[in-house]
């Protein structure tokens, strides 16, 4: 599809400086692009890319319009506009409805019309695929599981018994959702098995990442709100509750029964503990170890900085030192007080 410049501008509400009939077919990076493409630029960092950039328009900040000479859409967001364009022009095509030969459907599941069912997905009893819904090649979802309208699962995907999926929810390859909980009881050398008998809800318009994990609840249940953007190779425990419109990056692990709030970010490998509260608005930069509460919104971070292994052995070593030099400050200013 190809749209003016200035049809752009209408939709998305952008300020446009330039030629108005310029064509548009396609998104590209700076760097990339040619003839018909559109980019965007957030940052000054970016000014010298973007003096090179052969693209027939850039989205941009209106801090930046004097930047560039070239046709441009302003907005005071360029990244969420492009994302918007980006959509529009390259939307990704679903899968037509029908169900294929070599898919096994239980006969008391219930599949719309407008739903696709791709080879060798499996649908278990009493399960119930809605409308627009499209299920991958090789997806297994079991007994009683609830999968709302236009939802789309890529292959492989894995939905245990009685979870609930919300409606225009993307789950990419290899995810697991509804797994059993890491639910023991400890009695003397041995580890007893907690049946896990909750289940793993997910909301609207969430994003779970390939091989990311969400285990259900051992006696009520998981919840992940409407919303919420999951990267690859996530762990969330049982019983935990994530607020709406919190994204978490690669890695992250969230430890069983922690209630996350609305609007949190969890960059790569950030850990937390169980059993925690954290409210809303709390950021956490890459690797923190997340041990306590949370109870005031803003940016949070632990972890130890990058240096050169030599310093970093050293420093390491007067780590171990720290407790015994702090008594011995302590012990010489109390001697001090005393004189």
């Amino acid at each position: 599809m190809s749209y003016q410049l200035s049809e752009l501008a209408t939709r998305f509400d952008l300020e446009l400086k330039g030629q108005a009939e310029a064509q548009i077919q396609a998104v590209a990076s700076l760097q990339d692009a040619g003839a018909g493409d559109i980019s965007f630029c957030v940052s000054r960092r970016h000014l010298s890319v973007l003096e090179k950039t052969r693209a027939t328009a850039v989205i941009l900040h209106p801090d930046l319009s004097g930047s560039f000479q070239g046709n441009m859409l302003l907005s005071e967001n360029p990244h969420a506009a492009f994302a918007k364009i980006a959509q529009l022009l390259h939307s990704q095509r679903r899968n037509p409805p029908g169900i294929h030969e070599t898919a096994i459907i239980h006969a008391e599941a219930t599949v719309h019309d407008t739903a696709s069912i791709a080879e060798y997905a499996t649908i278990g009893k009493s399960a119930i695929i809605s409308a627009g819904c499209d299920i991958g090649a090789g997806c297994y979802i079991g007994e009683g599981v609830v999968i709302d309208e236009d939802t789309v699962l890529k292959n492989n995907v894995t939905l245990h018994h009685a979870t609930v999926v919300g409606r225009e929810c993307k789950l990419h390859s290899g995810c697991v959702i509804g797994s059993d909980g890491f639910g023991h009881a400890h009695e003397g050398e041995n580890w007893l098995p907690v049946p896990q008998l909750g289940r793993a809800v997910i909301g609207n318009r969430v994003r779970i990442g390939a091989n990311s994990t969400i285990d259900r609840g051992a006696l009520g249940d998981t919840f992940i709100g409407n919303g919420v953007k999951i990267d690859n190779h996530v762990h969330i425990g049982h019983n935990v509750t994530v607020g709406e419109n919190t994204a978490m990056a690669a890695f992250v692990g969230i430890a069983g029964s922690t209630k996350i709030g609305k609007r949190c970010t969890f960059a790569g490998k950030v850990g937390v503990a169980d059993n925690l509260v954290i409210c809303d608005d709390a950021h956490f930069t890459g690797q923190s170890a997340v041990r306590t509460d949370i109870k005031e919104p803003g940016v949070y971070s632990s972890g130890v900085l990058l240096e050169e292994s030599r310093n970093w052995l050293k420093n390491a070593m007067r780590f171990k030192q720290l407790n015994t030099l702090f008594k011995q400050v302590k012990d010489l200013s109390r001697n001090d007080s005393n004189k």
